[in-house]
Parts: C-alpha cells; sequence; structure tokens
C-alpha cells in the first residue's frame, strides 16, 4: 500500500492534480495487437526449420553461447539448454560456468555434456555473482561470436539460423541483437513482444531496449574485456553500452528470437525485486556519457528501468525564437499570448524573439547567435526551464534538431516524434495520462524527425538549407530528411511538454 501511495504522490508532484484524476477516474487501456495470432502468421514451420538444418553456408562460424548458472531450478536449466541443442544452425558451442552451491545443478549440465560435445562446463569454486560468473563462461568461448543466454530463459529454435543469416547478408557486423518476448514460468504462454528499432544510441541511453538476445563479435568482446562487477544488476546494460562504443555495424534482427523466462525473482515480472540494479542502470548511463566526452544529468523517471538525460550547456548561446503565424483567421491573436508563454517558461536570458507570417517568409537577416527555435503561434508551454535543456542537446555536434512533446486541448498526443515507416505522428490520440508501447512515447531518442511547430535548429544547418533547398521548408519531413542527409541527427525530448491550441487533426 505504502508503494501505492508513493507512486500516486510522485505522479501527483510531476503532473498536477487534473491529470493524476483523469488517470485515476478514467482509465484508458491502449488496445495492444493480438500476438497469439500474430505468431501464427510468423510462425516458421516444421518445413522450414527442417530446410534450415539442412542448409550449408559459404563459410563455417562458430556461435559461442556463454551462460552463467546460479542454483537454477531443474526444469528452467533443462529448458535453456535444450533450446540451444534443438537449433537448426549446428556451428554452436555452449559454455556453461556454474557458481551453484547445490550439485545436483552441475550433474545437470553434465548430463546433457556427455551426450553432446558442443556443451562445455566449469563449476566454479564459489558463486563470484552474475558479471563474474559470466566473464568465466565467456573466458570458455572460442567462437567468432558470443551470444549472451541467462540461465533460465529459451531461444527459439531458429535463433542462431537468423544470427548466421544476418552475419552473411550484412559483411560481418560487430553486434547483432533481436527482438524478443516474455515466457511464462509455465512455458505455456508466449507475450509482451518487444519489436525493436534499429540501432538507437539515444533510446539506449534512456533504456536498455537492446537486451536480449545480444550477440558481439570476438574482437569487439577483446577490447571491451568482459563484464564489471561494480555494474552487478546491470552489468548487461553496462556492456551493451561499451561494446555498441566499440562498434561501427550494429544489426538489428526484427524477429523476436529470444524467450525471458516470467517468474517471481525476476526482473521482467517484478521491476522491484531488483532496486539495486536501477542504479547500477544509471551509473553505467554516466560512465557512458564520460567515455564520449558529453556532459549531461541522468535521472530516474517514473517507471524503473527508464532514464532521462539533461545534457550540459557548453556556453550560453544566444538563441533566435521565430513565432510563426499561419494563416487561419485568429493566429494573429494568439501570437501575443504563445511570446509570453515562451518568456514566463524557457528560464533563460540569451535570446530575441521575431515574428513570421509562415515558415517560408522568414527574414534570414533578422537572425542572431548559433541556434533557431521555429515556434507556431498556436503553442502553450507546460514545462519550465525548457530552454537550456534544448540548447544543451542541441548544441551536441551530432545533433541536426531537437522536438518535443505537444498535446492536444483534450489532453492527448498531438506530435511525439516522427518515425519512418509510421503514421505521421507516433503515438497521435495517445491520452496524456498513458503510456505508449515500451515506454517510447516518454524516453528521449533519435527520431526520423520532428514537427516544425516546435523545432529548435542550428542556425549554420538552417542558413545551409534555407540557402541551398529552400523547398525543404515547405515540408516538415522533407526538412527532417534533409537534416538527416547532413549527417546529423534528430532528438525527440519528451520531458519538454507543451499544448498546441490550434483545433485537433
Amino acid at each position: 500500500m505504502f508503494k501505492k501511495i508513493k507512486k500516486v504522490w510522485s505522479y501527483y508532484r510531476r503532473h498536477g492534480l487534473k491529470l493524476l484524476l483523469l488517470r485515476l477516474f478514467f482509465p484508458y487501456q491502449v488496445k495492444e495487437p493480438d500476438y497469439d495470432k500474430w505468431r501464427e502468421k510468423h510462425a516458421v514451420g516444421e518445413d522450414e526449420l527442417k530446410r534450415q538444418s539442412k542448409y550449408e553456408f559459404d563459410r563455417k562460424i562458430l556461435i559461442s553461447i556463454a551462460v552463467p548458472t546460479y542454483q537454477t531450478p531443474e526444469k528452467f536449466l533443462r529448458k535453456m539448454i535444450e533450446s540451444v541443442i534443438d537449433q537448426t544452425y549446428s556451428d554452436w558451442e555452449l559454455c556453461i560456468a556454474d557458481g551453484s552451491e547445490n550439485p545436483d545443478v552441475c550433474h545437470i549440465i553434465q548430463e546433457y555434456a556427455k551426450r553432446d560435445e558442443r556443451i562445455k562446463v566449469k563449476h566454479l569454486a564459489e558463486n563470484r555473482g552474475i558479471a563474474e560468473n559470466t566473464n568465466e563462461a565467456l573466458k570458455m568461448c572460442s567462437g567468432e561470436y558470443i551470444g549472451l543466454l541467462d540461465h533460465d530463459d529459451v531461444l527459439a529454435p531458429n535463433a542462431l539460423f537468423e544470427v548466421r543469416r544476418a552475419i552473411e547478408e550484412n559483411l560481418s557486423p560487430e553486434i547483432i541483437y533481436t527482438d524478443e518476448d516474455k515466457i511464462s514460468e509455465d512455458g505455456k504462454e508466449v507475450y509482451d513482444p518487444n519489436f525493436k528499432p534499429g540501432f538507437n544510441r539515444e533510446m539506449l541511453c534512456s533504456n536498455n531496449y537492446i537486451c536480449h538476445f545480444f550477440v558481439v563479435k570476438n574482437t569487439i568482446l577483446q577490447k571491451v574485456q568482459g563484464l564489471r562487477t561494480e555494474y552487478d544488476g546491470a552489468q548487461d546494460y553496462d556492456f551493451i553500452l561499451r561494446c555498441t562504443e566499440r562498434s561501427d555495424s550494429i544489426v538489428h534482427i526484427a524477429e523476436p528470437l529470444y524467450h525471458w523466462r516470467m517468474h517471481t525473482s525476476s526482473t521482467a515480472s517484478n521491476p522491484e525485486s531488483k532496486l539495486y540494479a536501477f542504479e547500477a542502470g544509471k551509473k553505467a548511463i554516466e560512465d557512458h556519457l564520460k567515455r564520449r566526452g558529453e556532459r549531461g544529468v541522468v535521472e530516474y523517471t517514473e517507471h524503473l528501468g527508464f532514464y532521462h538525460i539533461t545534457y550540459g550547456l557548453k556556453t550560453f548561446d544566444r538563441i533566435t525564437v521565430i513565432v510563426v503565424k499561419g494563416n487561419d483567421n485568429r493566429s494573429g491573436a494568439r501570437v501575443g499570448k504563445c511570446i509570453a508563454s515562451i518568456k514566463k517558461t524557457c528560464g533563460y536570458l540569451n535570446y530575441h524573439i521575431i515574428v513570421a507570417d509562415r515558415l517560408t517568409e522568414i527574414n534570414v537577416s533578422d537572425i542572431e547567435g548559433k541556434f533557431i527555435l521555429l515556434v507556431n503561434s498556436s503553442i502553450k508551454m507546460i514545462s519550465r526551464g525548457w530552454m537550456k535543456a534544448m540548447l544543451g542537446n542541441c548544441q551536441r555536434d551530432i545533433v541536426g534538431a531537437v522536438g518535443i512533446k505537444l498535446y492536444n486541448r483534450n489532453e492527448t498526443i498531438r506530435h511525439a516524434g516522427i518515425i519512418q515507416g509510421r503514421q505521421k505522428y507516433a503515438f497521435e490520440g495517445l491520452p496524456r495520462v498513458r503510456y505508449g508501447y515500451f515506454h517510447r512515447d516518454s524516453i528521449m531518442q533519435y527520431v526520423s524527425g520532428v514537427t516544425t511547430d516546435f523545432m529548435m535548429i542550428p542556425a549554420d544547418i538552417f542558413t545551409h538549407l534555407w540557402n541551398k533547398f529552400p523547398e525543404c521548408f515547405l515540408d516538415e519531413w522533407m526538412l527532417c530528411r534533409r537534416i538527416r542527409a547532413e549527417g546529423r541527427y534528430i532528438v525527440y525530448d519528451p520531458d519538454i511538454e507543451a499544448y498546441s491550441l490550434i483545433k485537433n487533426y
């Protein structure tokens, strides 16, 4: 009960009474797709599995699977081992380091090792914790690629075949990761699929979305030197961050090939069972930023395992705020209210404001300083002190634009970034008091685009595109494509919020 009260209080402090009441008394459930039907449609049939087991690739590549075991229940242990034995790709080795005090675990592993020489086992004299136990398993691995598998989880039978195919089709990438789902304790239900995006470093700094199944080339493993004990609980998060820092080629296999076991002590089913893991995750992100030479404050969000970074200012650069009137009858009357809202909430002094009838009618000679903030006159700010956070993000050399989270009058999402291949605006229409798929509407990430209704952009990028591709200012999607073509990322920051007061789309 105390935890629930604490959660309600935290929500009230962050969002206020209005949204708290909406959340409590007007529940809204996002309709999730029927995963059972999806699996029926996309399941790999027996004929295909047989074809895979007979298929011969151009060259043999050994894939090692590293597993640390500790007091693993027999039914979970056997299912894990058998899921590797049942792989349609046969060039693998299973390397198990067992730190169990119970000798039965080692006996079970030895039983399988006697039947299959590809299974290697090392019994540790003592349990050294998950990071060191995993390192002992990694030392046993001789494969060109190494995958990490938890002792109570299960691989899909075609997992290694798809990994091997990805290696061939992508010219031997350095990192491969797959989609995943969850499996019930009794193994009868498979649900909650996590269909992940392609590699997104900013999203990875908000949440360990890569997680399972993670496969890394041995050459990268040798550079990062395994897992680190000071990050126990988030040792895989720290490991993934360090591996991705060293890698130029990272491939995502868009298929759930890893089944994460749900039981009472698992963080998958009970996040609060390992609260220390989230502190370790925060430390992993902080150290990742230091290694990359970026200054930022890492904070918890209200959802365990999800974080937010506020990037520090390099300099107090001057910002030109361009308020765009638009072309409806009431736009002129809104300009004053919009400017007043910006001045009241921005928490920054070094800026000036100009007004333009339309985005295409900006007078470039009026621009001062190194950054431009485009604002539609319909905007009313919710967040405070936001301009520093936006500028700190946009000052990063890799960033070409920053956008925020916009709501309609009826407390639904109007804009949460543009994701290529989806509807124009991601999560459009989702109630503000609810959260989208794996909280992706609520974490900072790289996106395909953001709306020009509220966009910060470096002035040099803006003027370059204005002079060379003026037509791109007719359409925000075209503008965002041009920004990305300049080799810059576009960042969506949901921690900065505002209303758009014009009529809903």
